[in-house]
């Protein structure tokens, strides 16, 4: 759905007047007299709706219908749930509401017939009259009227806790009407924040306070809600931060499954208003990937598909296995990963353990089958048997149609650009570039466009995150255009993306191992979702990857082969 049927559901929305004094007792009457464009929207987002089996416990969709397609791809995601209670948070659009938050206990009526309210749950908000307020504000809010048809369409029997929150109330005020909802969010629930984003702003700079969000909402980080700007980034700062908040009480984490213009539906408008739809389920890893208005590219950790992996690997039922539990958290999506390892058509008997070395012929067509389509080499290991085993490495890879990331280089793979860096300095085995000064400067007079991100080899082995040194480069880096710094070579994953400079960029620390020969007692790993859409923001998340080593391994003891094997124990 584009122009036509938005247009139909916007004329709907000014034309019809609610009453001019409300009967508390009586329904609230609906917005909207015709069915025919929600129907619209809902169907045109049939095609995309993914198939899974996931609870979904809440999700943010827009209220201005004009993006009405939007609000149906976020009801959809949540379709296969069951809710006896929907709990809506909306801004209160006309301040019409003298406490912090107002509710009610009145029914809705919609264009698919009535919604009852959540009688019990209004009146325990309203057992603190100071914070909530009882009242018919109801009647001309369109941040709830707007997502009534569709709560109706797709969970007719749930009740409804409809939430306004004032644009006076502030973080004191989230938290305590948190603490009153929390009875209220558990199984059954479904939290539907109703937020519009960006709004007023010229095209460019609406972006760029998206991607502000887009990182914070990545961060995990409720509190740095309170930076973000009213109207610039999003209109209800406390929806946002309430439904962070609770979600996070719950163990769930979000998916950004769109971030759209208000400029791709009508060209020529003057009022830009930007859209956010999130998804929150406490297994985001099984959350299907693909929608057909963005690309997906998932980044990888440390990666040595040799020495004491290579008698796993060489099972063609283990390799398959490895391979299949990999794209089952990637959706086949393309891969970069952080290649240590130098690949030789032939290693060399009574090479040391300290080097990395791997068999091109058992490498490449696993990195083939998990669609690796660019390796990063800005690393020590690359260079492992020197410039002639880094020469040899390249052309397996290219040979391979995987673009070998290079040191200091910036590649376009499509959907985004990625500049290579290794920040690690120089030790016995010389001959590797190393980050110095001068590179950064020029980075920003290279010709990349957004989005562009910086895949670093950086940090120190086993700590899961980065020191001074680490942030002052990803803060230079961020200065000459780059997103998102995500970092290598630890081994160790870190718990969270962090969102810095209020959002300004984000930086993955490390994300550890990804197929390396070490059990789960030395190293852990994470895979980085980057989801690219059409204006160029992106979202993160963070997907758990189980040690697949051990995975192999334990794989290749089940079917009664070498036994004791274990991981290694020195990293050089």
């Amino acid at each position: 759905m584009r122009r036509g049927a938005a247009s139909a559901l916007l004329l709907a929305a000014i034309c019809l007047l609610a009453p001019a004094r409300a009967d508390m007792s009586a329904p609230v009457p609906s917005l909207y007299g015709d069915g025919a464009p929600f129907l619209a929207a809902i169907e045109a987002e049939r095609r995309a709706a993914p198939e899974h089996q996931l609870t979904v416990t809440g999700i943010t969709v827009p209220h201005h219908l004009l993006a009405a397609d939007l609000v149906a791809r976020g009801f959809w995601a949540a379709a296969p749930g069951r809710y006896a209670r929907v709990i809506i948070l909306a801004p209160d659009h006309f301040n019409r509401s003298r406490a912090p938050f107002a509710t009610t206990d009145r029914d809705f009526d919609t264009v698919f017939g009535p919604l009852a309210a959540d009688g019990a749950a209004v009146r325990s908000l309203l057992a603190d009259p100071a914070l909530v307020e009882r009242s018919d504000l109801f009647e001309r809010e369109h941040g709830v009227a707007a997502l009534l048809p569709f709560v109706k369409h797709f969970f007719p029997d749930s009740r409804i806790v409809p939430v306004a929150i004032s644009l006076r109330a502030g973080r004191a005020e989230w938290d305590r009407l948190a603490a009153l909802l929390g009875p209220l969010v558990g199984p059954g629930t479904l939290v539907v924040q109703s937020t519009d984003y960006s709004h007023y702003l010229p095209v460019g700079p609406s972006i760029a306070r998206d991607q502000e969000t887009l990182n914070v909402i990545a961060a995990e980080d409720p509190a740095a809600i309170e930076g973000l700007v009213s109207s610039d980034h999003m209109d209800s700062r406390g929806a946002q931060y309430l439904q962070m908040r609770m979600q996070a009480g719950r163990g769930a984490r979000a998916t950004v499954i769109a971030n759209r213009n208000s400029v791709e539906y009508a060209p020529h408008a003057s009022r830009l208003t930007s859209y956010i739809v999130s998804v929150y389920a406490e297994e985001v890893e099984s959350f299907p990937h693909s929608y057909p208005d963005q690309d997906v590219v998932v980044f990888a950790g440390d990666t040595f598909p040799g020495r004491w992996l290579t008698r796993p690997l060489a099972e063609p039922a283990i390799r398959d296995a490895v391979v299949t539990r990999v794209l089952r958290l990637t959706g086949g999506a393309p891969l970069v990963l952080n290649l240590e390892a130098v690949l030789l058509a032939e290693v060399p008997e009574g090479l040391g353990e300290h080097l990395h070395a791997a068999h091109a012929g058992l490498a490449v067509p696993i990195l083939q089958a998990l669609n690796v389509r660019a390796a990063g080499l800005a690393n020590n290991h690359s260079f492992d048997l020197g410039r002639d085993g880094f020469r040899e490495t390249v052309s397996h890879l290219e040979r391979a149609g995987i673009r070998p990331l290079r040191h200091g280089e910036v590649v376009d793979l499509g959907p985004l650009r990625v500049a290579s860096f290794n920040h690690v300095g120089r030790n016995d085995r010389s001959g590797f570039p190393v980050l110095r000064d001068g590179e950064v400067e020029r980075l920003c007079r290279a010709e990349a466009r957004p989005p562009l991100l910086a895949f670093l080899h950086w940090g120190t082995e086993y700590a899961s995150g980065i020191e001074a040194a680490e942030y002052r480069a990803a803060r230079d880096l961020h200065r000459c255009g780059v997103q998102v710094a995500i970092g290598a070579h630890s081994h160790r994953a870190s718990p969270r993306i962090e969102a810095l400079e209020g959002g300004a960029y984000a930086v993955v620390p490390s994300l550890g191992n990804f197929l390396f020969d070490q059990t789960s007692r030395r190293g852990s790993g994470t895979l980085l979702e980057v989801r690219r859409f059409r204006q160029g923001t992106v979202a993160l998340r963070l997907l758990a990857l189980p040690n697949l080593f051990d995975l192999a391994n334990g794989l290749l003891r089940s079917e009664g082969a070498a036994a004791g094997v274990t991981g290694s124990d020195t990293d050089p």
